[in-house]
């Protein structure tokens, strides 16, 4: 008898110390907003008797309920975006704006360079990058008069003695899809040469985990993540395709995940990090609707985007 509680005893206190020597790392993450900030029917969830969406004013209440918690719980939240902010070109300064707005006031810490805000073109992006409070992320986009990047290639972000590398990468498709007075402004390389570039600059900079926000479409960051060693996660955008769960590639181990777009939801992938190692040691994952009777419009979002 006395054996068994011995036995016990020492169970959990090894199991204390595990979960002791683990720290939790909460990435909040959303793709292919297309400048869709104000609430409208979910007619995916229901035709005939469709719930309201809060989009953006209902994502503002999610990510500060989020940022309460982790004060109170202690652990990290960040918050990216995979690209595809803007939507139609031709909607104007004025919901161009809101977007950025939206953005400075969630504090995004970081998004990548998507297709469809190549089409406003190099000059509306480079004033838009003026205006914003967060960097703008592509490893392969070049403006072809200067032959420099379009944004930063990457940021790295310190949360509690954990070193997170973050990059950007944009479809080197890119001439597909954007006009051809648009296509001559930009240079799109080739999306595994500058990736596995990336990877190594980040680990010689001393990347715990690495970070690709990608906006290259879901089939080719299944093939990022099996060619291309040292990608931890990847944050995907670019075709409007969602996951309600995060998908771990057989290959590299790389979780991949993505929301559906149009700000109707945003992704919190939630890491368990090792904290000698600082390697992903678990993490779980999910893609949350916004739903305006779960996640009530924050008023002054709502403000801001009814104005």
């Amino acid at each position: 008898m006395i054996k068994k509680v011995v036995l016990l005893l020492m169970s959990l206190l090894l199991t204390c110390e595990i979960v002791l020597s683990q720290k939790k790392i909460v990435i909040l993450y959303t793709n292919d907003m297309m400048g869709r900030l104000k609430g409208e029917p979910a007619y995916f969830i229901n035709r005939d008797f469709p719930p309201p969406l809060g989009n953006a004013a209902s994502c503002a209440t999610y990510i500060k309920e989020e940022r309460e918690e982790s004060m109170k719980k202690e652990y990290s939240v960040v918050l990216l975006d995979a690209g595809n902010c803007f939507g139609n070109p031709q909607v104007g300064g004025l919901e161009i704006g809101k977007t950025v707005e939206f953005m400075n006031r969630m504090k995004y810490d970081a998004c990548a360079i998507g297709i469809y805000d190549t089409r406003l073109g190099e000059d509306i992006l480079l004033d838009i990058y003026d205006k914003t409070s967060f960097p703008w992320l592509s490893a392969n986009l070049k403006a072809k008069t200067r032959n420099e990047c379009i944004g930063k290639l990457y940021k790295t972000i310190d949360c509690e003695g954990v070193r997170i590398g973050i990059f950007g990468l944009i479809s080197e498709y890119g001439p597909i899809w954007v006009e051809k007075k648009i296509d001559k402004q930009f240079l799109y390389e080739k999306e595994m040469t500058r990736a596995e570039e990336m990877v190594s600059l980040l680990k010689e900079n001393g990347c715990d985990i690495i970070v690709g926000l990608t906006n290259i479409g879901f089939v080719h960051d299944s093939l990022l993540a099996d060619s291309i060693a040292g990608i931890d996660i990847i944050i995907g955008g670019g075709e409007g395709r969602g996951m309600t769960k995060p998908f771990e590639s057989a290959v590299n181990h790389t979780i991949i995940c993505r929301t559906y777009g149009n700000l109707s939801s945003i992704g919190r992938l939630e890491l368990n990090i090792d904290e000698k190692t600082r390697k992903i040691i678990g993490y779980s994952g999910e893609n949350i609707t916004l739903f305006t009777e779960q996640y009530p419009p924050d008023i002054e979002i709502k403000k801001l985007i009814d104005e």
